[in-house]
C-alpha cells in the first residue's frame, strides 16, 4: 500500500532545536567579535556578574589555555582538567585582577602555575617520567583546527601527522618551562617581558630557555629528517600541534 504524504509531514523548513541550540550558546561570542568587545570591557562586565561574557573569554583563550598545561604535563586528560579549574579559578578570582596586566597573560600565568604544581605533586607521588606517546600526538594532531589539517589532501594530512608526531617526541626531550616559553613565544607571540610575567622568572632567564630550546628543537627535528627542519618552519609546525577545544561551564 502506497501511502500519500501530508503537508503536515513534511520536514520543518526553520531550523532544527540542535541549531537553535548551538546558535544561542555562540551568540555571546559572535556578538563579541562583530563588535569587537576588548578583553577589559567583558573582564569588567564578568566581575560585575555577567556569566555570558567570561563565556566569551573561555571561547577566545580555551585552546591556548590547554596548550599551555599540555606543554606541562603532557597528558591531554590532564591538560584538559588543568585547563577547566585554571578558567574556574580565574573566575572566582576577578575581584582580584587589577589590571596591571593583560587579561591573557594573568589567565597564562594561573594556568601554567596550576600546571605546574600539578606536575610536582605527579613527581613526588612517584609518577612515571613523561615519554613519547605516539597515539597521544595522534590525538593533538587531529584536534588541530588548521584549514590545512581539515581540507588538505589525503598525502598531505598523513605527512602533517607524522611531522606532528615527530615534533612531539623531540618536545617530550625538553623541559616544561622550556616548552612552555617557545609556545607562548612561538605560538601565542608573547613579548619577553609577557612572557617572564606569566612564568615567573626574569626577561633574560626568558631568552635563555628560549635559545636553548630552539636549538634543541632544531637539532632534533634534523637528526629525525624532517621536511623543513630550518628555522623559520617551527612557528608553522608548531601552530599545528597544540590545539584542542576545552569544555567549561561557567553557571
Amino acid at each position: 500500500m502506497i501511502f500519500c504524504q501530508s503537508s503536515s509531514d513534511a520536514p520543518p523548513k526553520g531550523p532544527s532545536a540542535l541549531q537553535q541550540s548551538f546558535k544561542k550558546v555562540t551568540a555571546p561570542l559572535r556578538r563579541a567579535m562583530s563588535e569587537k568587545i576588548s578583553d577589559a570591557e567583558l573582564v569588567a562586565k564578568a566581575s560585575a556578574g555577567d556569566k555570558e561574557s567570561y563565556r566569551v573569554l573561555v571561547e577566545k583563550y580555551q585552546q591556548r589555555v590547554f596548550a599551555i598545561a599540555f606543554d606541562v604535563v603532557r597528558s591531554r586528560e590532564d591538560a584538559e582538567d588543568i585547563a577547566q579549574e585554571s578558567f574556574v579559578k580565574a573566575y572566582l578570582s576577578l575581584p582580584e585582577f587589577k589590571g596591571e596586566s593583560s587579561f591573557y597573560t594573568w589567565l597564562y600565568r594561573i594556568a601554567y602555575n596550576m600546571a605546574i604544581d600539578f606536575r610536582r605533586r605527579t613527581v613526588r607521588r612517584g609518577g612515571a617520567p613523561v615519554e613519547f606517546d605516539e597515539t597521544r600526538a595522534d590525538v593533538v594532531a587531529e584536534a588541530s583546527g588548521s584549514v590545512q589539517n581539515r581540507f588538505g589532501s589525503p598525502q598531505e594530512l598523513m605527512l602533517r601527522k607524522e611531522e606532528s608526531q615527530q615534533i612531539q617526541k623531540v618536545l617530550t626531550e625538553i623541559s616544561p618551562e622550556h616548552r612552555a616559553v617557545i609556545t607562548l613565544r612561538e605560538i601565542e607571540g608573547l613579548s619577553y617581558e609577557e612572557i617572564a610575567d606569566v612564568v615567573g622568572v626574569s626577561k633574560g632567564t626568558v631568552m635563555s630557555r628560549l635559545h636553548y630550546a630552539r636549538k634543541h628543537l632544531q637539532q632534533g627535528l634534523q637528526a629525525l629528517g624532517m621536511r623543513g627542519s630550518g628555522k623559520q618552519a617551527l612557528p608553522e609546525e608548531l601552530a599545528n600541534i597544540e590545539q584542542t577545544t576545552v569544555s567549561v561551564k561557567t553557571t
